[in-house]
Parts: structure tokens; C-alpha cells; sequence
């Protein structure tokens, strides 16, 4: 037994031995870089492009037993840039295949891959050129035997740590995808199934974000008839996570692609969180603002693209969006067509604030302390120009109910015409607070600077309904109706508003009023009356047969506008204008009680009839309304001085008409006693 287990251990170090032997001799016979010219030749016969390794290739251990290719690049020969470069690339052998003289590779292990995908500005992408239509044919390697067999048919693909840039000039696209890490097994072009997995991190260097996806799918490619298909598709970026199928065929001459996806019910505020920067502390439950994809059926080829259905739910709600696209050629510009239907809409929930955006909170009047108005960005914005110009669209909405800025509108249906670069928006009449809403809004981006044309209309609106979405407006009832006419032009949103010129009217049918603040000033303005309160009598609430408002802008909203309120004998006129950045207005007014003929409503001492009180109008919005107005004491001053003079010089007016009177009756006395 002992010389058994002896003749063993001899029998096992001899055959450890001879393996060392044998891995010497062939580590240093055969030398790897005579497989470089049939690499290079395979790849150039069954890809069509041209492999270069301008590096060495020696025998490596890791990551896998086999080949390490160093410093590798691909081209197609027809355009300039390099489709993609590898620094390393390790190939795993079968050890039996290498002894016979053949090149089998089981497994590619290709670090840092960079991969450039560039579009012309006739859109035409260097990794789709037709190279068998190209008079300059693929170089062949000017040395080496390229006879060696070589099997291709990789059982294991993995790419570590690759990127590609991607640079588009007919749609100034430019960005870059990073840590790309790929694996699949069974890899092969040639029409069989194999697994497919794929991570990446679009990392977007101006706003500093990061965004992880993920990609699983079964994957069929048959690299000569062009096709690719993805079955079992599951494309993750969190909390999204997409299912279906992805087929693209003919993708090296008529390119076509079809897909069917549809998805999980996930937050979509914290999608918009991946894109977007969202203020953490207006961001929903997870359990909240639930999103899915039901079902989105698209395809498309290189005319265009065809959205046959995409129907999407939002906590309850549905919407459905079809459409069509057509790519711009040389005779026409491209062009959208879309219908969208959809149940219930609300885009103060759908839309969460932004994080540059510092919004006050919402208090009760009684509540608000002076110099709390909202804060909102002052930065400029530029209006779409060269994208209203270089398209044309044509849409139809139809909503079942829209919320919008604390707003209901319901039901909702506008058609939008995007043509030349003229914009034309046309509202159906829209339900509106148990009354109706009409709009039209034109935007001719072909003239220079934009021209805007807008105007609404109101009709029948109920303020008693419209209080219980804004409570600021609860100081009147009834039914009103109010209308808009504004041009503006400019080619940014202060350029706009700037330049805004027009007219806004309001009239209120059997309204009651509360005039709480009117009160409240003439109370201040009563201090320096030498008669007391003026307004001590009046009521809180007064019932008006007529009331009706006028809003004239002139050269922008800052100042220049005209202002005038008229509430039967109550009359408010004077000039201002708004803050938008700082949420603040600021009017000089004067208010004025007039006499007969005017309905006398409010009642007043006639000498404090047809006067005009100055009156200071200087808040923010935010601010409680009855610290909106205020009295311009030191001319209230003057004003009731002059009433002092005027009342002064009519006693003696009156006084001395007395003794003229007297003195005519004297004389006439006088002559008829003679």
C-alpha cells in the first residue's frame, strides 16, 4: 500500500511537471500576436468594419485565462471618427482548441469601451453608414497570416466601465453615458436568443445630477438582415421600472422600430426628482401621486414616428394621448398631430414646486403679517423661438375637469394650431365656476420680436362658487362678467410683460359688497375731520345695483396702468402698477363719494360729496386686505383745507349776496315811496 501511494504521488508530481512544461513551451512558442492580422480579418469579414490593434497582445490570467488586447479601436472607413476604442480587452480561450493551432473564444472582457455615436446634420450616424455602398473598401492587415481558424461565437460577453458620447447636429444632442457595465451570455449575431443585462449612470454635469438605469432582456440579433429584438424588456430607473418588448429591423438600410411597454404604479414626483430639482419638502408620500403606464404602443422608422396608443392613470384618473410625428425633409418642416382625452386633471398635484422657487404659505387674512408676500424668481426666461419656428402642430384636448393654480374648470376642450411659426390656441366655451370661460391666444413667433395677442372672456360667473377656491375674493357676491384684451411682444417673459398693452373690465350684476376697507380708510381720513367719522354710519356689507371695474395697462404692468372702480355713487380712480418679482402692487387712488345724479348708495355730508381723497395703495398680495389701502394724510390735509376755504368763501359769498340783496330792496323801497 505504501509503494502504491508512493508510485500516486510520483505519478501526480510528474503530470504537475509536465503541465508546467508543456504551459512553458507553449507560453513560449507560440507567440499571441500572430492571432492579431485573423482578429482583424474576422472582424472586418463578418462585421463589416475595421478592427485595429495598435497594441500588443499577450497571454493574461485575469480577469480570465487567454489573450490580452491592449489599445484597440473600430472604424467603419467611411467616416472620420472612431466608432469606438478600448484600453484592454481580455479573451478567454479553450485551452484544448489553442493546442491544436485554433482560436476559440469563449469569453470577452472589454475595460473602459468608449463608444462614439455621432449624427451628421443630415442625420445620418456613423455606427448605420452603408459601408458596401462605399468605394473605399475596409483595409486589409498589411502583415501576418490571417489563415489561423478563429471561432467568434463568444459564450460570455462583459463590458466594464464604458462610456459613450453622443453627438447629434441635426438635434443638438450632446451628452455623455457613464459606467456602463454590459454582460450576456451565449452572445451571438446570428438570429439566437441570448440574455442581456446592462447598467449605466447619465450623469449631467451642469446640474450636477445623477441617474441610475438599468436593463434586462432577452436579446436576438441577426446582425446581417439588421433586425433586433428585445422580448421580456425591463428597463429600471427608480422608482420607474418599464416591461415589454423593444423591436427594431432593417436597421443598416430601412430602419424600422415598434414597442409595446407598460409599467409599475410608482411616485412621480420622485421620477421628476431623477430630472428635475424638487424642493424635498413639497415632495408626496410614496403612498401618494400614484403613476403608471397601463399600456403605450408605438413604432416608427425613419419618416417618423406613430404613438398608436399611450394611456397613463394618476391616482384614479386616466388619459389617453394619440399621435403622429413626421420628421422635417427638405421641403416641409416636421410636424405633430396628437388628440388627447383624459378624465380629471390636477396639475397642482401633478406639478410639485420646484426648488428654486421659495413659495410663502397660504395663511388666513387675519393672520397675515405685513411684508409676507411670495417670493418668486426675478430670472428671465426666454421663450421658445427657434422651436415654435422650426414645426408644425396641430392638437385637440378634451378633459373631463382640469385643476389648475387652485382653479376648477370643467369640462375643458381647446384645439392648438402650430403653424409657420404662428401659435393659435382656441378654447370651446370651458365651464367655469357655474358660468363659462372662453379664450383665444395668438403667438406669431415668425415676427421679431414675438408678437402676443391674448382675450378671455367670463360669462355668468358665480363669485359666491369662485370664493370657495379664493377666499380673498369673499368680500363680494352675485354674478359677474369680465373680459380681456392685451398685445404684448418681446421675445422673453419680462419682454412681455413689459410691453403689455390692453384693457381688462369687470362687471358684478346685483352684488353685495363688504366695504370693511373702505371704511377702515375713511375712518383714517376722518381723524382730521372737524365733523367726525364720515363713514361712522355705513354698514358693513352694502348691496350695489351697479359695480364695475376698469384695468387699463400701458407699456408694461410696473406703472402707467389706470385703475377705476365704480360701485354706484362710490367711485375708484387712479394710476400704479405691479411688482411681479417682489408679489407686490403699488396704486395712488383717489376715492370719491359722488352727489346726484349718481344712486345714493353710500351717503355722505354733501360738502364731503365729489371729493377726491387721496389714497395710498402699496402691498404685497399676501398681505391681510385691510392693510392694502391706506390715506395720503398730509394732502387729506389740504384737502380739507380747501374745503375749509371752499365752505369760508361760500358764507361770504352768501353773506355778502344778503346785504346786496337788502340794499336792491332799499332802494327799490325807496323809489316807489316817491
Amino acid at each position: 500500500m505504501s509503494k502504491l501511494f508512493k508510485y500516486l504521488i510520483f505519478l501526480l508530481a510528474g503530470l504537475a511537471v509536465f503541465a508546467v512544461v508543456l504551459a512553458f513551451i507553449l507560453f513560449s512558442v507560440i507567440d499571441p500576436n500572430r492571432y492579431k492580422p485573423a482578429i482583424e480579418t474576422a472582424v472586418s469579414q463578418q462585421a463589416d468594419m475595421q478592427l485595429r490593434i495598435n497594441g500588443d497582445i499577450d497571454w493574461t490570467f485575469r480577469p480570465v485565462f487567454g489573450l490580452s488586447i491592449t489599445d484597440v479601436s473600430l472604424r467603419n472607413g467611411v467616416t472620420p471618427q472612431e466608432l469606438a476604442a478600448f484600453s484592454n480587452i481580455a479573451l478567454k480561450l479553450d485551452i484544448g482548441s489553442l493546442l491544436y493551432g485554433n482560436l476559440a473564444v469563449q469569453e470577452l472582457v472589454a475595460e473602459n469601451l468608449h463608444i462614439n455615436w455621432f449624427v451628421d446634420a443630415q442625420g445620418q450616424a456613423n455606427w448605420l453608414v452603408n459601408t458596401d455602398s462605399s468605394p473605399a473598401a475596409p483595409e486589409q492587415p498589411s502583415a501576418g497570416s490571417t489563415d489561423l481558424p478563429i471561432d467568434i461565437n463568444i459564450a460570455e460577453i462583459r463590458v466594464i466601465n464604458a462610456s459613450i458620447a453622443v453627438r447629434d447636429l441635426s438635434n443638438n444632442i450632446d451628452t455623455r453615458l457613464q459606467n456602463i457595465n454590459l454582460s450576456s451570455q451565449n452572445t451571438n449575431l446570428e438570429n439566437r436568443p441570448f440574455p442581456l443585462e446592462l447598467s449605466m449612470r447619465l450623469i449631467n454635469e451642469v446640474s450636477g445630477q445623477d441617474l441610475t438605469m438599468e436593463l434586462a432582456s432577452t436579446a436576438q440579433v441577426d446582425f446581417n438582415g439588421g433586425n433586433i429584438n428585445l422580448d421580456d424588456l425591463r428597463l429600471n430607473v427608480s422608482p420607474l421600472v418599464l416591461s415589454g418588448d423593444l423591436s427594431v429591423s432593417d436597421f443598416r438600410n430601412a430602419m424600422r422600430w415598434q414597442t409595446s411597454l407598460s409599467s409599475n404604479t410608482f411616485n412621480l414626483s420622485h421620477l421628476l426628482a431623477n430630472f428635475m430639482a424638487i424642493d424635498e419638502d413639497s415632495m408626496p408620500a410614496h403612498n401618494e401621486q400614484q403613476f403608471s403606464i397601463q399600456n403605450l404602443q408605438a413604432n416608427g422608422d425613419s419618416t417618423g414616428a406613430t404613438l398608436g396608443g399611450l394611456t397613463i392613470a394618476l391616482d384614479g384618473t386616466t388619459a389617453e394621448l394619440r399621435g403622429d410625428y413626421l420628421f422635417a425633409t427638405d421641403t416641409r418642416q416636421a410636424l405633430l398631430a396628437y388628440n388627447l382625452t383624459a378624465d380629471a386633471i390636477d396639475l397642482d398635484a401633478l406639478l410639485p414646486a420646484t426648488a428654486d422657487t421659495e413659495t410663502a404659505a397660504t395663511t388666513d387674512a387675519s393672520d397675515s403679517q405685513p411684508g409676507s408676500a411670495t417670493v418668486t424668481s426675478s430670472a428671465d426666461t426666454a421663450l421658445p423661438i427657434d422651436f415654435l419656428r422650426s414645426m408644425n402642430i396641430r392638437g385637440e384636448h378634451r378633459l373631463e375637469s382640469l385643476a389648475m393654480s387652485g382653479l376648477q374648470f370643467a369640462p375643458v376642450a381647446f384645439g392648438l394650431q402650430l403653424q409657420d411659426g404662428v401659435l393659435n390656441i382656441d378654447t370651446q366655451p370651458v365651464g367655469f365656476y357655474d358660468g363659462e370661460l372662453d379664450a383665444t391666444i395668438n403667438l406669431d413667433a415668425s415676427a421679431s420680436p414675438a408678437q402676443l395677442a391674448v382675450e378671455t372672456g367670463l360669462n355668468n360667473i358665480s363669485a359666491s362658487a369662485l370664493t370657495a377656491d379664493m377666499p380673498r375674493l369673499d368680500f363680494f357676491t352675485g354674478r359677474f362678467n369680465a373680459s380681456t384684451t392685451h398685445m404684448m411682444q418681446g421675445d422673453t417673459v419680462n419682454a412681455l410683460f413689459d410691453s403689455i398693452d390692453g384693457a381688462s373690465t369687470l362687471q358684478v350684476n346685483d352684488s353685495s359688497v363688504n366695504i370693511t376697507m373702505l371704511k377702515r380708510v375713511f375712518s383714517a381720513i376722518s381723524v382730521l375731520s372737524p365733523s367726525g367719522n364720515i363713514a361712522a354710519q355705513w354698514p358693513d356689507v352694502v348691496r350695489f345695483n351697479n359695480a364695475e371695474a376698469f384695468l387699463i395697462f400701458v407699456d408694461g404692468i410696473d406703472d402707467n396702468q389706470e385703475l377705476n372702480v365704480r360701485l354706484d355713487n362710490f367711485d375708484i380712480s387712479g394710476t400704479g402698477g405691479i411688482d411681479l418679482a417682489a408679489g407686490e402692487f403699488d396704486y395712488r387712488l383717489d376715492f370719491s363719494i359722488l352727489g346726484e345724479p349718481a344712486l345714493q348708495t353710500i351717503r355722505v355730508n354733501e360738502d364731503f360729496q365729489n371729493v377726491a381723497w387721496p389714497v395710498r395703495c402699496d402691498a404685497a398680495f399676501d398681505d391681510a386686505a385691510l392693510q392694502y389701502c391706506s390715506p395720503d394724510l398730509q394732502r387729506v390735509r389740504e384737502v380739507f383745507a380747501a374745503i375749509a376755504r371752499d365752505e369760508i368763501q361760500q358764507r361770504a359769498s352768501e353773506a355778502l349776496g344778503e346785504q346786496v340783496d337788502r340794499l336792491r330792496n332799499r332802494i327799490q323801497d325807496l323809489f316807489q315811496n316817491q
